[in-house]
């Protein structure tokens, strides 16, 4: 399926069947939506309802897809639907909700949706297009469902030659399935994390990707996310991590190498509660952009069993504010860090594991 350059707006979701291939003219095919609204729900909704009643004016019409979520019910309890039918402030979706909504969680309605989307798909491709959210967009950080792409359960899934500005959710996102390869793509400053691999997602390959100016990491490791790549990336100016979320969610058996993790507000690399990655050949520069000396350039906290070698932290600034190298806390053992070039920090390389070892680091 080709998609022809010009402007496309969207105002529901593409779905991406199986054996399919969508293709732009690269940067001249732009699929864009329009600026967000939301408004409040003035009743509860139930389980497998289809009918919700607003607060005030309907900023909504019929044909458009919205999304329904409650402070307490967000992400993969959310529901995602079709606007049927209008009846005053009553709107009747296409989708029954997946769980009960309260309006003292502050439930709400959104215009927002994934642009791209496919589930339980094999062998989709997509690759050489442009997605715009409403430019500029400083609003809410919406969640991972809302994702400019939003691959779930794919398997031979392939992502090339895509770029995404100002989505009000995360960019690029595939959460299960496996096989997935993510290459040469760019998510700059939408409101949540750049890329996003998650929820039990094996055999990913995530390479030559770049990540600016995202509000979340630019990439995040989510849940369960093994025997996968992120390699020869740059991440840079990020609201948390250039790399986030390692191992954090039951991740194991990773590789991040050879990528670029500049001037993020917080850590270049983030890892915390899990074991077994390796992390080599990293640039890890001038981070800890929110405040000086607050962040070390790669964070070990109650990691085991990890690999830390052959990586490159430093600080160009006149002023530096990533002071501390790598650095172990909390209940972290068993990690081999080595080879690295730590040269400039303050504090290089600190251990609290017992059985962790540091050889061979120039500090």
């Amino acid at each position: 399926m080709r998609i022809p350059a010009g402007r496309w707006r969207l105002t529901r979701s593409v779905w991406v069947p199986s054996s399919v291939s969508l293709v732009g003219d690269g940067p001249a095919t732009v699929l864009y939506i329009s600026p967000v609204k939301v408004a409040v729900l003035a009743k509860d909704v139930r389980k497998g309802g289809r009918v919700l009643t607003l607060k005030g004016k309907v900023p909504f019409v019929a044909g458009q897809e919205i999304g329904i979520r409650d402070d307490q019910r967000g992400g993969w309890w959310g529901t995602h639907g079709i606007v049927e039918q209008i009846d005053g402030r009553q709107i009747t979706l296409s989708a029954k909700f997946n769980r009960a909504l309260y309006a003292k969680d502050k439930a709400t309605a959104i215009s927002l949706f994934p642009a791209i989307t496919a589930e339980d798909e094999t062998d989709l491709s997509l690759s050489d297009f442009t997605i715009q959210g409403p430019r500029r967009y400083k609003g809410k950080w919406w969640d991972f469902t809302y994702s400019a792409i939003h691959l779930v359960l794919c398997r031979r899934a392939r992502v090339t030659n895509v770029t995404v500005f100002d989505w009000p959710s995360d960019g690029i996102g595939a959460q299960r399935g496996a096989d997935v390869q993510v290459s040469q793509c760019q998510a700059h400053s939408c409101a949540g994390h750049g890329f996003h691999p998650g929820t039990g997602l094996a055999r990913s390959v995530w390479s030559h990707n770049i990540g600016v100016g995202n509000g979340g990491d630019g990439f995040f490791f989510c849940a369960r996310v093994h025997h996968s790549t992120c390699s020869d990336s740059v991440f840079s100016e990020n609201g948390l991590s250039g790399i986030g979320g390692v191992a954090r969610g039951g991740d194991h058996h990773n590789i991040i190498s050879d990528n670029v993790c500049s001037y993020n507000q917080k850590w270049g690399i983030e890892a915390t509660r899990g074991d077994e990655q390796v992390i080599t050949g990293n640039l890890i520069l001038s981070n800890s952009q929110e405040k000086a000396g607050a962040y070390p350039g790669i964070r070990l906290h109650d990691m085991e069993r990890n690999v830390v070698t052959g990586n490159r932290l430093a600080d160009d600034q006149d002023k530096p504010t990533q002071t501390q190298g790598i650095f172990e806390s909390g209940e972290t053992d068993y990690n081999l860090i080595s080879n690295n070039l730590c040269t400039g920090m303050a504090e290089g390389v600190v251990l609290v594991g017992p059985h962790s070892r540091a050889e061979g680091n120039l500090l």
